[in-house]
């Protein structure tokens, strides 16, 4: 399944790319990997990442999601 295709349908496409972004950026592995689309292989949809990778990804998209609200206000 694409990560775009998700089952949270109420997120835009263009979310779901900036969202995809923000966790490349935070980790650098995730990008080697070239995003965050299941691949049906535990040894590639189950990569390490840092702590500080999904703390700088969640405040990231935290940010996100509040600049979203105020711009659908």
């Amino acid at each position: 399944m694409k990560y775009e295709d998700s089952k949270v349908m109420d997120i835009s496409k263009e979310t779901l790319r900036a969202l995809e972004r923000i966790a490349m950026d935070a980790d650098y592995g995730l990008e080697l990997r070239g995003g965050i689309e299941g691949r049906s292989n535990d040894a590639e949809d189950f990569p390490e990442v840092s702590i500080c990778a999904i703390q700088r990804m969640l405040e990231q998209a935290y940010l996100l999601g509040k600049a979203d609200a105020k711009r659908n206000a």
